[in-house]
């Protein structure tokens, strides 16, 4: 498959080694030095152990430069999908794929699901003038949960400290559940990285959320890693109440009984030692993904 991965960094980098791994014709849209050292040196993934791989891919800060593609992946944060999605697609036939890995609430949620008692949620505020309906249809939109913990350590080299790499992958309608079994079976299996498909996507979005909600902006707020946030007490309790908070809305969309993982989610050390990506872009003076993790659970 020819293959588009558009925001290359830690988890986009990570994802487009192993599918070049696989065989596929990998094409990269990254920037500044991390694409120069990927164009000159290759794309390197290494390991704690201190194990690495090489790989070469096609590199360019142009997406119209790679052609026509069979997929487009998307690892991009939230903040910067309206302004880069609609210029990838305007390169590429109306019916290719995008896959949306990400964190928080899809741009796309709304789209396609029967909600409760004929509720339609507000899903403004994820694409405010409609720049990304407009450019991908929703039947052609997928979305990705990501399971695998990657860092750029510096320009053209990965760290990933997953033990296991997961990535759910569903679709936003009907048309798009019937098309991913077939889409997903031409991924090949690439080594190292399992992508599952599920029917219930939004769901599984839902559970990370919850997560992010009770660690990522006590970390901002605190400078504390996940570990730190969850063996402090006062702070521990602040980050139940908002568990329990995102899972009543959760629930209130028909996404019932993630509120009894508390004790699970909870458990003591159960947090990682590592820092949010929310708080990553506040140090590194990135936009922050407010909008998708935040207040469109407020706006629910």
């Amino acid at each position: 498959m020819r293959i588009m991965v558009v925001g290359a960094g830690a988890v986009g980098g990570f994802i487009a080694a192993r599918l070049a791994l696989a065989g596929h014709e990998v094409s990269v849209i990254a920037r500044g030095a991390h694409l120069q050292t990927i164009r000159a040196h290759g794309l390197r993934i290494r390991r704690p152990d201190g194990t690495e791989i090489t790989v070469t891919v096609a590199a360019s800060d142009d997406p119209a430069a790679s052609g026509p593609q069979d997929l487009v992946l998307t690892t991009l944060k939230a903040p910067a999908l309206p302004a880069m999605l609609p210029r990838i697609m305007s390169a590429l036939p109306a019916e290719t794929p995008v896959m949306t890995a990400m964190n928080g609430v899809f741009w796309w949620y709304g789209f396609g699901h029967a909600f409760p008692g004929g509720l339609t949620p507000d899903c403004e505020r994820l694409d405010p003038r409609g720049a990304l309906g407009s450019a991908v249809h929703p039947d052609r939109a997928l979305g990705v949960v990501i399971h695998s913990t990657n860092e750029v350590i510096e320009p053209g080299v990965v760290m990933n400290r997953s033990a296991e790499n997961r990535f759910a992958v569903g679709a936003a309608t009907s048309a798009g559940k019937a098309r991913l079994p077939s889409l997903l079976s031409s991924l090949a299996d690439p080594p190292a990285i399992s992508f599952d498909a599920t029917d219930d996507i939004r769901r599984i979005m839902w559970r990370k959320l919850l997560r992010n909600l009770t660690t990522a902006p006590l970390s901002v707020l605190t400078s504390a890693q996940a570990l730190g946030v969850s063996i402090d007490p006062d702070a521990a309790g602040v980050s139940r109440a908002r568990f329990f908070e995102g899972a009543a809305v959760a629930a209130a969309h028909g996404f019932d009984g993630l509120a009894d993982e508390a004790d699970r989610v909870f458990a003591p050390g159960s947090g990682a030692r590592q820092t949010p990506s929310l708080r990553q872009d506040l140090e590194r003076g990135r936009p922050m993904e407010i909008d998708t993790l935040l207040r469109i659970v407020q706006d629910f």
